[in-house]
This record gives C-alpha cells, structure tokens and sequence, in this order.
C-alpha cells in the first residue's frame, strides 16, 4: 500500500480559488443581466416583435439557469474541499494526540 500524503493546505488554497472563479461567474452573470435587462421592450408590439420576445426570453431563461446552475455547484465543490481539508486535518489531530499519549504512556 502506498503512503496517501495530502497538502491541507493545497486543499485551502483550491477552495479559495474556486471561490474566486464562483465570483468572477456570478459577476458575469450579473454584467449579462443587466445587459439583457436594456433589450427587454426593443421588439416592439407587432406579432414579429412579439415571436422576437418570446425567443429573447427563452435564451435568457435558458442562460439564466445554465450560469445559476455553475454557480450553485461551484459552491458545492467549494465546500467539498473546505471539508475534505477539515476531515484530513482532524484525522491528523487524532493520530498526533494518540501517538502523544503512547509516548505518554511510555514515559516518553
């Protein structure tokens, strides 16, 4: 078996760094919202103009939920990392105070 040696560390700065990218999405999301918000009434009343809304609408439902969807499950990963960092680290704690009190108990 071979020895598993994992960087806490690493696993920190990856969360981090996919909070990042979760905020940079999210900030993109925001931008397009904003721009989409201008063409909302730019089709007009006539039935073209009505066809041309509902197809702008369902593109940006569609896109909507695809940049809402990113952003959820970059959250989820960010948190899978912040837990895999804390479980590792309180395994580490563990076998350090176990090997302690062995040392203790050795008069070590």
């Amino acid at each position: 078996m071979e020895n598993l040696d994992v960087d806490i560390d690493a696993l920190h700065r990856g969360a981090e760094q996919l909070e990042r990218a979760k905020e940079t999405v999210r900030e993109a999301f925001e931008s397009f919202q904003s721009a989409v918000a201008s063409y909302s009434h730019a089709f007009g009343d006539d039935d073209i103009g009505s066809l041309l809304a509902t197809a702008h609408d369902a593109c940006v439902q569609a896109v909507t939920e695809c940049f809402s969807t990113n952003v959820r499950e970059l959250e989820n990963y960010v948190d899978g990392l912040l837990g895999m960092a804390d479980g590792y680290q309180s395994v580490e704690e563990a076998i350090s105070a176990a090997f302690d009190r062995l040392l203790g108990s050795l008069g070590g």
